[in-house]
């Protein structure tokens, strides 16, 4: 949700930059304009952190709408040992290691586009190890998966 709340804060930042770039005022309280960016900065800079921001928090969103799709899918199966989980586990970790990386790799396309130096650091590192863990998880729920089809054979063979 912050994610949504964020990007979605970077996007009025763009308009808002873009308008205080071209003179105009962006914010008045009691008729007196307020300064929302600083004076040192210029347009490019500016728009260079708040677009590179909004990928990065738009990627995380979609992660997040990825994960809320296989937590439904686990809640409707009522256990995560089944195929279907452990596929969708594992498509999920395989996206939490390439989306971050992808949103990056946009994100400093659009700051050396800007001619612009990024100042802080752009780090995907949580995001692969999170991504490694969920796969590591979904061989295990696919193992559960294959024991509980063995188990349920047992029985049915057994009766």
């Amino acid at each position: 949700m912050f994610s949504i709340i964020g990007a979605s804060f970077c996007a009025v930042g763009v308009l808002c930059a873009v308008a205080w770039y071209t003179g105009g005022q962006v914010f008045t309280i009691f008729g007196e304009p307020v300064t929302v960016f600083a004076e040192g900065e210029g347009l490019n800079q500016m728009l260079a952190v708040l677009l590179s921001d909004m990928i990065l928090l738009v990627a995380e969103a979609v992660l997040l709408a990825f994960a809320g799709r296989y937590l439904k899918t686990e809640q409707a199966e009522g256990t995560p040992f089944t195929e279907n989980g452990a596929n969708l586990i594992q498509k999920l970790g395989i996206r939490c290691i390439w989306m971050p990386i992808v949103a990056v790799v946009i994100a400093s396309v659009i700051t050396v586009c800007l001619g612009v130096e990024r100042s802080g650091d752009i780090s995907n590192l949580p995001s692969v190890v999170t991504g490694i863990v969920l796969i590591l998880a979904s061989v295990i729920f696919r193992y559960g998966a294959e024991l509980e089809k063995q188990n349920r054979s047992l029985i049915s063979d057994g009766k």
